[in-house]
């Protein structure tokens, strides 16, 4: 019983993280909050990172908050 408590609250914990990433807000990924996302600062989410180059519509390798916004709006 304790073994089938533990898998289900590790199941748990997973999908929450999973909800959490998905939906993370723009300022959470802005670790230096200098109004952008770079490809750095977006490798804490491996779906925005995978992303990133469709996402960066003018080539400045770093994301506004506009440009996040299609990302976002896509989940």
């Amino acid at each position: 019983m304790k073994i089938r408590t533990v898998t289900l609250a590790t199941v748990v914990i997973g999908i929450a993280a999973l909800s959490v990433k998905a939906g993370t807000p723009f300022s959470d990924l802005d670790a230096n909050n200098d109004g952008y996302i770079s490809e750095s600062e977006a490798k804490s989410n491996s779906e925005l990172l995978a992303a990133f180059g469709k996402l960066d519509k003018d080539g400045d390798k770093q994301l506004s908050e506009q440009e996040f916004a299609a990302f976002n709006g896509s989940k």
